[in-house]
C-alpha cells in the first residue's frame, strides 16, 4: 500500500473540498485494463509503422523514443502536418480505453468535490469512459480556447483522441514555446492555482507544467504544496528534481494503489457521517439504545470498503437505473438507516449474519454461507411500492449481470401507503414465494414499514 503524507490526505477531506489538482501523465494508463503504450513506446512503434510505410529511412530520426521530436521531424517532411503521424497512433483502442481502478476511482473522487480539476497529458478517453460507466457526469475540456468551468472538470492540455490530427500537441518546438501567453499556459495556471498539486503517472516534466508551476511558485512565495506519486524510488524521479519536490512529499507507488489510498480517506468520512446521521435520525424517531447500537454495529461494517462500493449502495438506495455511483449526501444516510437496521433485526431474528459486499449489496449468512443477497433502498417519502418495483427490479438484473448470485430480496424503506390492490389475474408468472406453478421470477420486494416484513422475508429463506 502506498504511503500517503497526512498533509495531502487532510486537504483532500477539507471541509467544502476542491483543494487538490491532479495532473496525470501516461503512467497513469499504462495499467490493466487500459494497457495504453508510455509515450517513449509509442513513439517507437510509430517511427516503426512509418519506416515500413515508406515515409522515413531507416535511422533518419535520431532518437526513434521522443515522440516530440519524432513529431517536429514528420511535420517538416509532410507539408507541415503530423496527420500521418497520428494516423499510425492506436486511435481507437485510445477512444475505448478501458478505465483502470485508478480511474474509477478517480471520477469517485471528482464527483465527491475531493478533487477539483484533473490536467490531463494523455490521449485517450480512459477518465471519460470511467464517468460513463459509473453514470457521473464530468465536464470535460480538450479543445483550444474551450473555457474550464468554475467545477471539478478533465483538463486534456495536449488534444485527445477525438481531436483533429493536427491540432494534438506533439511537436517540440509547439511545446518549447508556442503556448507561452495562449491557451494552454493560461488553462495550466487555473488548474495549477489549487493550493495542493498532485503530480502522478508523469516521467518527465512537461514544460509548460514546469514554467507555469515556477511562476505560481513565485507569486506565493513558494507555500504551494506539490507532491508527487511515480513507481520509481525518489532518488530515480528527474520529474521531482525538475519541481523540486521534497522527498517527504514523493509517494512511490502504483497509480492504482495511490489513487486508492486516497479514495480510502474519503471512504472512512462517509461511514463516519452514516453513522452519525443515521444514529441522529433513529434517535430523533424514538428507537431505543438496542436498536442505536444494532445500527451502529451495521454502519461499522462498511469500514474498509472501497468508496466504489459506498457509491453504489446509495445509487441503489435511491432505485437509480442509470447510476453505479452516487455522491454522498446527509440526507442519503437518512433514508437508509431504517432498510439498514430492519435488516439486522431480521438477521438477528432467523440467527443469520448481515454483511456488505463489494457488489453494494448485503447478503445474509450462516456458518459462513451466503442465504441471500439484498439490496437495502428507499422511496424517500414520495413512492409507493408500485412506483418503485419496475426500478427495483431493473437493478436487481443488472447486479446479476456482474454477481455470481442473484439478488432475493429487495428491503425498501420509505414507501408511503399503496393504492388498493387488485387480486392476481396471472396464473403462469404470479410472484407469489408459495405458487407452484410459476414460482418466485423476480427478487421479492419487502416493505420495511411493513409490520409482517421479517415474515415475509423468513418465507422466501424458508427458515420461519
Amino acid at each position: 500500500m502506498a504511503t500517503v503524507p497526512p498533509e495531502l490526505l487532510q486537504s483532500l477531506s477539507a471541509p467544502g473540498g476542491g483543494q487538490v489538482a491532479l495532473v496525470i501523465g501516461a503512467g497513469c494508463s499504462r495499467g490493466a485494463p487500459t494497457s495504453i503504450p508510455l509515450a517513449r513506446e509509442l513513439s517507437q512503434d510509430v517511427e516503426h509503422q512509418m519506416v515500413l510505410n515508406g515515409r522515413l529511412q531507416a535511422n533518419q530520426c535520431q532518437d526513434p523514443s521522443d515522440l516530440a521530436a519524432l513529431a517536429t521531424l514528420v511535420y517538416q517532411l509532410c507539408g507541415n502536418s503530423q496527420a500521418e503521424l497520428v494516423q499510425c497512433f492506436p486511435i481507437n483502442r485510445m477512444r475505448l480505453a478501458k478505465p483502470n481502478l485508478g480511474y474509477k476511482l478517480l471520477v469517485a473522487l471528482m464527483a465527491e468535490g475531493a478533487i477539483s480539476y484533473v490536467l490531463s497529458l494523455n490521449f485517450d478517453l480512459a477518465v471519460q469512459n470511467a464517468a460513463a460507466e459509473l453514470g457521473v457526469e464530468i465536464a470535460t475540456v480538450a479543445t483550444v480556447n474551450e473555457p474550464v468551468p468554475i467545477r471539478a472538470a478533465l483538463v486534456q492540455l495536449h488534444g485527445n483522441a477525438n481531436s483533429a490530427p493536427d491540432q494534438l500537441i506533439l511537436r517540440t518546438e509547439v511545446m518549447d514555446g508556442e503556448w507561452i501567453g495562449h491557451w494552454h499556459q493560461v488553462v495550466a495556471q487555473q488548474v495549477l492555482a489549487a493550493p495542493t498539486v498532485l503530480f502522478a503517472g508523469l516521467g518527465s516534466a512537461a514544460p509548460v507544467l514546469t514554467a507555469t508551476m515556477a511562476m505560481i511558485q513565485g507569486a506565493l512565495g513558494g507555500n504551494k504544496a506539490l507532491y508527487q506519486a511515480d513507481v520509481v524510488p525518489f532518488t530515480q524521479s528527474g520529474f521531482a528534481a525538475q519541481l523540486g519536490i521534497p522527498a517527504q512529499r514523493y509517494i512511490q507507488g502504483s497509480w492504482d494503489a495511490v489513487v486508492t489510498r486516497l479514495a480510502e480517506r474519503i471512504a472512512a468520512r462517509q461511514v463516519d457521517a452514516l453513522s452519525y446521521n443515521g444514529h441522529a435520525l433513529l434517535s430523533e424517531n424514538n428507537y431505543n439504545e438496542d436498536d442505536l447500537q444494532r445500527f451502529a454495529g451495521m454502519a461499522a461494517k462498511l469500514g474498509g470498503h472501497s468508496l466504489l462500493t459506498l457509491g453504489k449502495m446509495r445509487a441503489f438506495a435511491d432505485l437509480d437505473c442509470d447510476k453505479l455511483y452516487r455522491p454522498h449526501s446527509n440526507h442519503d444516510d437518512e433514508f437508509i438507516s431504517e432498510p439498514m437496521l430492519r435488516l439486522v433485526r431480521a438477521a438477528e431474528n432467523f440467527g443469520l449474519d448481515a454483511e456488505p459486499t463489494p457488489a453494494g449489496t448485503w447478503t445474509l449468512r450462516r456458518d459462513g454461507q451466503p442465504v441471500a443477497q439484498l439490496v437495502l433502498a428507499s422511496g424517500r417519502g414520495v413512492r409507493r411500492m408500485a412506483a418503485v418495483e419496475t426500478r427495483a427490479k431493473t437493478i436487481c438484473t443488472a447486479i446479476a449481470d456482474h454477481s455470481p448470485m442473484a439478488v432475493d430480496i429487495v428491503l425498501i424503506g420509505g414507501l408511503i401507503d399503496s393504492a388498493p390492490a387488485f387480486d392476481h389475474i396471472d396464473l403462469i408468472a404470479d410472484e407469489e414465494p408459495d405458487d407452484i406453478i410459476g414460482g418466485l421470477v423476480g427478487p421479492l420486494l419487502v416493505s420495511a414499514n411493513d409490520p409482517h416484513y421479517i415474515d415475509r422475508i423468513g418465507g422466501l429463506l424458508n427458515v420461519a
